[in-house]
């Protein structure tokens, strides 16, 4: 089986990866809620057409049945103390929120260990409703008992530490992690539209894996989670449909030092 490589083909057929040989799954799938990608927009109206195209508007039902082969797919490849973290948000349809707790659905086989609220301090703004500030991310593993949890790697420290209180100036994170979308000023900001940051995906990455594991993302985008386990000494594998995406991530990859050996 090839390892560090990402396919530019559709997710809901992984032949190219062998039953139980990955360690963990993290993806943002499409959000399906209706946006033309890589054009500027106003009332509904494109006033101005840049960067990459990509239209998130599918039928719902074609919709989740991708969703149901690419997460079935998912639970095949992924190792029995392996996990999948999912990131999702609230979709807007027909004027009310629509919560992604129906992600669910594809995983009852498989155990919701944490549900993570991503806090960030700024986006979208709207002046019929609260603007919008954080999204999901649904941490599910195969065996409840036995899976991957590498506390020590992601401690942060414990803010007004008190020797007398606290055995150790470094504590648990909460399941609400504050960390800044991807802006345009960012070094890691690419032409993708929906780019979620290194930050993120690292917390995630040494959670949940050991170095030389394979990571892998069913919808890689512009190479986020390929780049962070390169960087952290993981291997990487993925698939992306959109030849431009796959061209950026291949590129990002390419100026990240110190990629494992191939085993």
């Amino acid at each position: 089986m090839n390892i560090d490589v990402i396919y530019m083909c559709s997710s809901e057929d992984m032949t190219q990866i062998e039953n139980k040989s990955v360690s963990l799954v993290v993806t943002s799938p499409p959000y399906n809620i209706d946006i033309r990608y890589g054009n500027k927009t106003a009332k509904g109206k494109v006033l101005e057409s840049k960067g990459v195209k990509y239209s998130d508007n599918m039928d719902e039902d074609e919709y989740r049945t991708m969703l149901s082969r690419v997460f079935a797919e998912c639970k095949r490849v992924v190792k029995d103390d392996g996990s999948i973290w999912v990131n999702i948000k609230n979709r807007l349809i027909d004027g009310e929120i629509v919560a992604p707790f129906w992600i669910q659905d594809f995983f009852r086989d498989m155990y919701l260990k944490n549900l993570i609220i991503w806090n960030f301090d700024w986006g979208g703004s709207t002046n019929k409703r609260f603007a919008p500030r954080y999204e999901f991310v649904f941490w599910f593993v195969k065996d409840k008992n036995n899976y991957t949890f590498n506390l020590d790697d992601v401690k942060i420290p414990v803010l007004n530490y008190r020797p007398d209180k606290y055995k150790s100036q470094l504590r648990n994170p909460t399941d609400v992690w504050r960390m800044s979308m991807v802006s345009g000023n960012f070094q890691e900001r690419t032409a993708h539209p929906a780019q979620y940051p290194e930050q993120l995906i690292e917390r995630i990455i040494l959670t949940g894996s050991n170095p030389g594991d394979i990571i892998m993302d069913p919808f890689m985008g512009s190479g986020t989670t390929a780049v962070v386990a390169k960087k952290l000494g993981r291997h990487y594998l993925g698939y992306e449909i959109v030849k431009d995406y796959c061209d950026i991530a291949n590129e990002r990859l390419s100026k990240v030092e110190g990629q494992v050996t191939h085993d």
